[in-house]
């Protein structure tokens, strides 16, 4: 048990930290910006600033081939990882946002680089690590750790800038992540079971081997799973300012109570997952989540007050939390330890395209029919995940429980 904690308690701690450069980037970052006289284009060019996050599936096989034994090979990779994250927060705090913008686009670049470098490598532990049981409540600490991470990088930091400035925040950050780093420093990591040693040419080809031994509809359900939550979600934050949500009503709501109702959502999946299994509580969730949309999108045609609309984004956020938990376990479940850090990435990466197809589409036919029909449809397809997670039991039978 105590060992079982240690675990959860470490990956709590890795993807805490892991989660506040997109926090401050998400939230804090726009609003600084905004207030030092930017204009939206250059607000809109800082969401590239994360796009290490979508390439990190090019160096994840090398995460998988090198590492020294002795000093862990998991380590190898998430000590400096870390360190190179601790000297890039500090190196923000010493510059101005207002004259030093290109510098600290290219920071930040460099910071997101190595969060996910480190992220990559918390995966790979994850996989090493977690007994078939201990899955869920192990993506659980994932998905609660990074996004209490956001949580803190984006709303708690942007709150205390006014006290302790953009330098003080910075340095709020940089002892989170220190802390962290030393946490990893005392950590004995295990020696890994399996591990493709001759090439990084035999990591891909493991990599390919095991991600196409999971079939095509292990694939499609992977992709599919984040389709109808995005292309329904993306319609919210539109619809709170067309019915005249102010800017910190909707930080309040839709961010921060929406951050902490994901959390809850993310530590009760985890222990439902524990005790009935990912297919149990996503199908649950899917339909929980599949139903708020829907019920946003009617509601979307009357009047929508602050009071009317705070249950079904706690509710939503809730339910999108326990689906991220339940895909997450249903993936890692089809572990292939081998190659665990890059397959892991790879359907994380997979995951996430399913909501880079939907937001453009989304976009599109909202402009044609109103973001209400988008709403509802998209909260449509999430009642199918939910109908697919049980018709499809066979061909999900990888990470069958």
């Amino acid at each position: 048990m105590k060992g079982r904690a240690r675990r959860l308690g470490l990956l709590t701690l890795l993807y805490f930290c892991q989660g506040l450069p997109g926090g401050f980037l998400a939230v804090a970052l726009p609003v600084i910006l905004l207030r030092s006289g930017a204009d939206l284009k250059t607000v809109g060019f800082a969401g590239l600033l994360s796009l290490p996050w979508m390439l990190k599936i090019l160096w994840a096989p090398l995460v998988d081939r090198y590492g020294h034994r002795g000093f862990g090979e998991r380590k190898s990779w998430l000590v400096p990882a870390q360190f190179g994250m601790l000297l890039v927060t500090l190196a923000l705090a010493q510059f101005d946002p207002v004259v030093a913008l290109p510098t600290i686009a290219v920071l930040f670049v460099v910071l997101n680089l190595f969060a996910a470098t480190q992220d990559i490598a918390v995966d790979g532990i994850a996989v090493d690590l977690l007994t078939d049981d201990e899955l869920g409540p192990g993506n659980s600490a994932a998905v609660s750790g990074f996004k209490l991470g956001n949580l803190f990088g984006g709303g708690v930091l942007l709150g205390l800038i006014g006290w302790v400035g953009w330098r003080g925040d910075f340095y709020v950050m940089a002892g989170f992540i220190a802390f962290a780093l030393v946490v990893v420093l005392l950590w004995s990591e295990p020696p890994r079971v399996e591990r493709p040693t001759s090439s990084v040419t035999a990591v891909l080809r493991r990599l390919w081997t095991s991600v196409r031994g999971l079939g095509l509809a292990f694939v499609a359900f992977i992709v599919f799973a984040k389709f109808g939550e995005t292309f329904g979600g993306s319609m919210v934050k539109p619809m709170l300012v067309r019915h005249g949500f102010s800017d910190t009503m909707i930080a309040t709501i839709d961010v921060t109570a929406g951050a902490i109702a994901t959390i809850v959502g993310a530590a009760a999946a985890g222990w439902a997952s524990f005790h009935r299994g990912w297919r149990r509580v996503l199908g649950v969730a899917a339909a929980g989540q599949g139903l708020t949309l829907i019920g946003i999108g009617i509601v979307a045609y009357g009047t929508v007050t602050p009071l009317l609309f705070l249950p079904f984004s706690v509710a939503e956020n809730a339910f999108g939390g326990a689906v991220g938990v339940a895909v997450f376990t249903l993936a890692m479940g089809a572990r292939d330890k081998a190659v665990g850090a890059s397959q892991f990435t790879a359907l994380q990466v997979l995951y996430m395209s399913g909501a880079s197809l939907a937001y453009p589409l989304a976009g599109i036919v909202a402009d044609s029919v109103g973001y209400r029909p988008v709403m509802i449809t998209g909260g449509a397809l999430t009642l199918v995940l939910s109908v697919l997670c049980f018709a499809w039991a066979q061909r999900l039978e990888p990470a069958a429980d």
